[in-house]
């Protein structure tokens, strides 16, 4: 398996999960309303590093045969600045920006790309939406967002401490005014790829269902963060915007992926490339990697 670019077909679609890179974060930014001693024991059970969490940023490109399909726009220099953001971990791991090589790596280009969904605009999806002179990555590309998502973070009051890098979320999202169309729940962006309304990471994140051939794909995005917070639904990230709002849809987006068996995409669960089936376990779920054994 490339851990970069990985090839899957899900029925007559031509699917890619591309790696943008990697960002460690503070444990505690994670799992911020348990005793750290816990999580970190937690993490350890997994095999994974006890003092942070090494999150990944994996992209997902769908070719449907009639449109080819970016879902999110990657983080860009993002890690660049992590050891700003988060200081005092390790830091040497954190890069992100590889998205666009690792497309054309996978034999496809920019140019190639007809449509972008958003499902959320914080910057690691958003951040990759200009290249360096400020154009726009995909420039062919209609855009799509969800009209709650854009409503907040171009005029909400609040929008702006909402999280540390919102300046970066606006900056990258304005340019997209005159190429953006939006879409609500329930709504089919393109034959096959219908959009579930997921509120709580964010006022207006969205997953999406993938449907060819009778398969389903769920790309949950950021619904949670971790593999963690399936298994312990009640931890909680410091990103939610609304907890009360994310308990609502991850209880209904995994109970209904796991009743269904259908293959799930999370942006930020390792192993890459980010594939696997839930099954129920208690009050929550566990993570079943396609590459099998833990995570």
């Amino acid at each position: 398996m490339n851990a970069a670019c990985y090839r899957h077909q899900l029925g007559d679609f031509a699917c890619i999960s591309l790696s943008d890179g990697l960002v460690n974060y503070p444990v505690a930014s994670f799992f911020a309303n348990v005793p750290q001693t816990e999580a970190a024991a937690a993490l350890g059970q997994h095999g994974q590093r006890t003092d942070q969490v090494a999150a990944p940023y994996t992209c997902l490109f769908v070719d449907t045969g009639q449109h080819r399909v970016m879902i999110d726009l990657g983080a860009g220099d993002l890690g660049a600045h992590a050891a700003q953001i988060f200081p005092g971990l390790d830091h040497s791991t954190s890069a992100t920006g590889t998205l666009v090589a690792n497309l054309h790596a996978a034999g496809c280009s920019p140019e190639d790309v007809d449509t972008v969904i958003i499902t959320h605009a914080h910057p690691d999806h958003v951040g990759g939406a200009l290249d360096a002179d400020g154009r726009l990555v995909f420039g062919r590309a209609r855009y799509f967002i969800g009209k709650t998502e854009w409503d907040y973070w171009m005029s909400a009051a609040d929008a702006g401490s909402a999280i540390p890098m919102a300046d970066l979320v606006r900056r990258n999202l304005a340019p997209l005014a005159a190429h953006v169309m939006f879409f609500d729940d329930g709504h089919e962006i393109v034959p096959g790829i219908r959009a579930i309304s997921t509120p709580g990471h964010t006022a207006g994140h969205m997953a999406l269902s993938i449907i060819s051939g009778g398969t389903e794909l769920l790309h949950v995005s950021d619904v949670v963060l971790s593999p963690l917070h399936l298994e312990h639904p009640d931890w909680l990230p410091v990103f939610d915007l609304s907890p009360a709002d994310a308990a609502a849809s991850k209880q209904s987006i995994f109970d209904y992926a796991a009743e269904q068996n259908a293959l799930v995409f999370a942006h930020h669960f390792p192993p890459f490339p980010n594939l696997g089936h839930l099954a129920k376990q208690g009050a929550g779920w566990q993570w079943q990697p396609i590459a099998g054994g833990g995570w």
